[in-house]
């Protein structure tokens, strides 16, 4: 794997073949959505720490109103799909 992140730079190594670049692109998504979760998970132990939000978005390096709105669209889409997978047939 780590070859295979080392040829993405111009170096003169060869291209990424289709599927490691496909391989690469489902490890990124991964990786952003756990990232995401841990994003969350601070911002909500940093709210029950007694952390402002004007506190929150200086940490994550925006304004209160941008962090106070990411976390509730992150709530809101989790909320969501529990109840798209819960409506499913069996």
């Amino acid at each position: 794997m780590r070859d295979a992140l080392a040829s993405m730079t111009d170096d003169g190594n060869a291209p990424l073949t289709r599927a490691e670049s496909l391989e690469l692109l489902a490890l990124s998504e991964v990786v952003i959505r756990k990232a995401g979760y841990g994003r969350q998970s601070m911002v909500r132990s940093a709210r029950s720490a007694g952390a402002s939000w004007t506190q929150i978005g200086a940490a994550l390096g925006t304004t209160k109103q941008a962090a106070w709105e990411a976390h509730n669209r992150w709530l809101e889409d989790q909320a969501r799909l529990v109840t798209d997978t819960s409506a499913e047939p069996d």
